[in-house]
């Protein structure tokens, strides 16, 4: 029987659940708040100014590690600073983070790591075939020591690892004390915005933005004690992006089916505030081009909530994306390469499903013996089998059952597995490449299908922006006074995630946190 490679499977189903664990919202449902971009914008009921409300220089919307790269800089400018953040503490989904990218850092020279701005930026655009930015990329890669030294100053804490993320394509990811956002990076970035006088409201959601002869002069605040509005000559917008709202999902591609089944890993309150205030406004939308970042999972496994989060069955991606599982569309056609996820990215998978109306996993008893599965997983498992959820996974003693289960053509779907043994039995996967080390024959009953379902953790990108983080409108000119950066604003990947440069996500966050309190700055100067 094929031995199933968990070392980096393992790994990433342990960070990306340890996001969750952090801020304990393993369990959350999407949010029911959701509005259409330009009906938002024609129905909206703008709002005036309110001259005696109090005044400040820059408000930033979420405290997150965007925000809080944000709210720092802007306070070290000189600017007057509020954070307002709709949960009650920092940190956000970048509690559950790892590390950050930098390229020529310090930890780097010491250690003899050496590489080229021109080998990180030219790597991503060719992978991307070359529809993200190249300026971008070379602006998060010239800044990513500067950014690293910085948080240093800042009293952010790193473990002294630098490394590939065990996957990745350099040596970029240096990793938080701990591994962990929670512990490395959030609470010291909020002390040191405290110390510059930055003041932090709580579980106080901005719900819509002030514009005033063409330029953003102020925010509405749903607080503690009832709404009131804050002056603010630069807003900028780091609420996370649009994970958690089902309706902006689908402007990303994802059919309204895929919505209403998925999971989510992502905290509740990512739920398009920014994406929406923005539209509001006339901002143009970056959806359709945005990067997914889901993993796949099955409704009736859920998700492993014990540390380490690597259970074979449910943790990150599950038993579905462990490799030598089949996967199948709504025609019972075989149409990836199953073990992406492991050897690839982790991201990808989803990626490849998204374009099939429906997809499942095939797998045999031989498979699920060999994932080794504990109590505790061997019960979630039978209870699903025994009928409890028969819309997410069946076992029955014969390939034609399972797709007769689903409604799928009993004869293709048979064809299927008869072709796929075929290959296992040669050790060479002729049709779509897998490595053998992943290719294992479905011939030992009973035999289970499951349903693949997206495990949303985040989205990168929604509101349309430039190099400064200046949010643009339908003509791609900024509009004045408005930012959004981190995942509100992230513009570094189109459709896919590549994850081949480890901790860009991180350390995009934090460039744009910086590079738009220093482009508030400048334009605060120009007033």
């Amino acid at each position: 029987m094929t031995q199933v490679k968990m070392d980096r499977r393992a790994f990433l189903a342990g960070s990306a659940m340890a996001a969750v664990s952090a801020v304990g919202l393993a369990s959350c449902a999407p949010s029911a708040k959701s509005a259409k971009t330009k009906e938002a914008s024609a129905e909206v009921q703008r709002v005036s100014l309110d001259p005696q409300a109090e005044s400040v220089d820059v408000v930033v919307v979420g405290a997150g590690i965007s925000g809080l790269a944000a709210c720092v800089q802007a306070s070290e400018n000189g600017q007057s600073v509020i954070v307002l953040e709709k949960g009650g503490a920092a940190g956000g989904n970048g509690m559950g983070t790892e590390g950050i990218f930098a390229v020529g850092s310090t930890l780097q020279k010491e250690q003899g790591i050496e590489i080229s701005a021109s080998e990180i930026v030219h790597t991503e655009l060719s992978e991307s075939q070359w529809r993200s930015s190249g300026s971008l990329w070379y602006d998060l890669v010239s800044k990513s020591a500067d950014n690293f030294a910085w948080l240093q100053k800042q009293g952010v804490q790193f473990s002294g690892v630098v490394d590939n993320y065990h996957v990745g394509l350099y040596n970029t990811m240096h990793w938080w004390k701990d591994n962990a956002g929670a512990v490395g990076y959030v609470p010291p970035m909020q002390a040191a915005a405290e110390a510059n006088g930055v003041e932090f409201r709580f579980n106080s959601p901005a719900t819509q933005l002030i514009e005033e002869d063409g330029k953003i002069v102020g925010v509405v605040v749903d607080g503690k004690d009832g709404e009131y509005q804050i002056q603010a000559k630069a807003i900028i917008l780091a609420s996370g992006g649009i994970g958690a709202n089902p309706e902006y999902l689908k402007e990303t591609g994802w059919t309204q089916e895929k919505v209403d089944e998925m999971m989510i890993v992502c905290s509740p309150n990512v739920a398009g505030d920014g994406y929406r205030m923005a539209s509001e406004m006339g901002a143009k939308s970056f959806l359709s081009d945005a990067a997914i970042q889901s993993f796949q999972g099955v409704t009736a496994f859920g998700n492993d909530e014990t540390v380490p989060y690597n259970s074979p069955l449910n943790g990150g991606n599950g038993l579905v994306a462990l490799g030598p599982a089949l996967w199948v569309d709504q025609d019972a056609n075989r149409f990836c390469d199953e073990s992406i996820a492991v050897v690839y990215n982790m991201a990808a998978n989803a990626c490849a499903c998204l374009g099939n109306k429906e997809n499942y996993a095939i797998f045999d008893q031989a498979f699920v013996n060999g994932l080794g599965l504990d109590e505790h997983d061997q019960a979630i498992l039978d209870k699903a089998t025994a009928g409890e959820y028969p819309e997410s996974v069946f076992s029955a003693n014969s390939i034609e059952e399972l797709g007769s289960h689903f409604g799928l053509d009993t004869a293709q779907l048979a064809q299927t597995v008869a072709r796929y043994n075929e290959l296992a039995s040669a050790g060479f996967d002729a049709d779509l490449g897998k490595d053998a080390s992943f290719l294992a024959p479905i011939q030992t009953p009973p035999f289970y299908i499951a349903k693949i379902v997206n495990n949303i953790v985040v989205v990168d990108g929604g509101i349309t922006t430039n190099i400064r983080c200046e949010a643009l409108d339908e003509d791609l000119n900024p509009i004045p006074g408005l930012y959004a950066v981190g995942l509100d604003g992230a513009m570094l990947w189109r459709n896919v995630y590549t994850q081949n440069m480890p901790g860009t996500a991180v350390g995009n966050q934090v460039n744009t946190g910086r590079n738009a309190a220093n482009a508030a700055r400048d334009y605060i100067a120009s007033l």
